[in-house]
């Protein structure tokens, strides 16, 4: 578990056996952006301020600037095949070989890919299965083949319009502040003081039918088909507890859930299903979401981490704070 005091590692099976990664010991910022496990199964994690670590046969190892990184905030990691992609504030990397060869390294930012990539300030990557790499920015979306670039913001259909959404973000400031790195926070990244930027990607997902959906700040779920190039918003008006889409997972039967402002969604392609605080949950801010092997889900929130289990008889949740 990522949190704003370093890793944790926890065994759900004793419920008793953990441990804490931070940068007293292994890590070099406690800052936790993302976590994920490469094809060998080591753990990686993306930080705030203190670049990308990874674990190798029980050794941390840790991975900055010097090495070739664009920026020492690192918010998302992801592998293909041979090939590392690092989603930092300014911009991304891609990594071929041994991330401590500075020749591995290869940076993509707005300069030198001239306006290719929407904006340096990348918070997402997706990568489709044949290969295309999605870059979700402060300035909206953006793609590449490996030779060209595409890229959709507001303009071109990316969120939904502000007449749509202004109500229902209304109060969004008196909760969330800050903007940049000056004025981001460990405990909540990606904070605006503005409720409405609709090309402010914070989250996508490539779901396993070859679609991008992506979740921006207060203009709701995109969905965009890369076949067609269309697009289509859902908010609150069409069953999203909140505007602000948080985080995204696709589950084992291709239902995908949602975190949110206002809670948990589930979306089956026709009906959200949402849970919030009704229904047991500890917080209403939805930061991440992962699923276990016995079908249950981790949720991340603001205030604690819930554990998701459904039964026959019931929905259920058990929080840990």
């Amino acid at each position: 578990m990522g949190t704003s005091l370093g890793v944790i590692r926890y065994d759900s099976q004793s419920q008793s056996d953990y441990e804490i990664y931070d940068n007293t010991n292994v890590l070099l910022s406690n800052g936790i952006f993302n976590i994920l496990k490469d094809p060998q199964g080591r753990p990686w994690v993306g930080t705030y301020g203190g670049g990308l670590s990874y674990q190798d046969k029980g050794v941390w190892r840790n991975i900055n600037t010097p090495q070739g990184l664009c920026d020492a905030f690192v918010y998302d990691v992801e592998f293909n095949k041979d090939q590392t992609w690092i989603a930092t504030w300014s911009g991304a990397n891609r990594v071929i070989g041994d991330p401590f060869e500075r020749s591995s390294w290869e940076s993509f930012t707005r300069e030198n890919t001239q306006g290719g990539l929407i904006d340096d300030w990348v918070y997402a990557i997706e990568i489709a299965k044949n290969g295309v790499v999605w870059f979700g920015t402060e300035s909206g979306v953006s793609s590449y083949d490996g030779q060209r670039w595409k890229s959709w913001n507001h303009d071109n259909g990316l969120s939904a319009p502000l007449s749509q959404v202004s109500q229902d973000n209304l109060g969004m400031t008196d909760y969330l502040q800050g903007s940049h790195h000056e004025q981001q926070s460990e405990d909540i990244p990606n904070a605006s003081n503005q409720t409405y930027r609709p090309n402010y990607v914070v989250s996508m997902r490539m779901d396993e039918r070859g679609r991008l959906w992506i979740g921006s700040w207060g203009g709701g779920l995109t969905l965009l088909d890369p076949e067609t190039e269309t697009l289509r918003t859902f908010t609150v008006q069409d069953g999203l507890p909140g505007n602000y889409i948080l985080e995204i997972k696709e589950g084992p039967d291709n239902r995908l859930w949602i975190g949110t402002n206002a809670g948990l969604s589930r979306f089956d392609g026709a009906q959200f299903t949402n849970f919030g605080r009704t229904n047991g949950l500890k917080g209403d801010y939805i930061f991440s979401l992962e699923f276990g092997d016995d079908h249950s889900i981790w949720i991340g929130s603001h205030y604690s981490v819930s554990r998701f289990w459904r039964h026959p008889d019931g929905d259920s949740f058990l929080n840990l704070e």
